[in-house]
């Protein structure tokens, strides 16, 4: 393709943009479930159910246990353990506690580590009673 040919391509396709750009509307409807122009309500209030809450807990990427809970009881069933690599602040393991799963958790921040650590204890002895060995 010779250089006067190239020229003449992008020329075209520089005119053909001009052309296109003109033809869509500025502002288009939003379609929600390719039917309507209104969100779908049958969400059962999933953002408000997975989402965080402000809270003491200051890792960056904190998830709600609700969210992790779910995660956890749709990969594995009772009794599996559930790794997680990058445990940050502990809610898988805290959704394993609750939803009866092993849990084997890595986190490298020591920060965070004693976050988790409080946390899993909390999850495990919610009334603070009294442990002992024998129980």
């Amino acid at each position: 393709m010779s250089n006067i040919e190239k020229r003449q391509s992008r020329q075209q396709s520089r005119a053909l943009q001009k052309g296109l750009k003109k033809s869509i509307p500025k502002k288009q409807q939003k379609i929600f479930n390719g039917q309507s122009d209104k969100p779908s309500t049958d969400m059962k209030g999933v953002e408000q159910k997975f989402t965080t809450q402000p809270s003491a807990n200051n890792h960056p990427t904190v998830k709600p246990t609700t969210l992790m809970s779910y995660l956890v009881t749709l990969g594995s069933r009772k009794g599996d353990v559930v790794l997680d690599p990058f445990a940050g602040s502990g809610t898988t393991g805290i959704s394993c506690v609750f939803s009866e799963r092993n849990y084997l958790l890595i986190e490298r921040e020591k920060e965070y580590f004693k976050i988790l650590k409080a946390r899993i204890k909390k999850a495990e002895n919610p009334h603070g009673l009294i442990q002992h060995e024998w129980f």
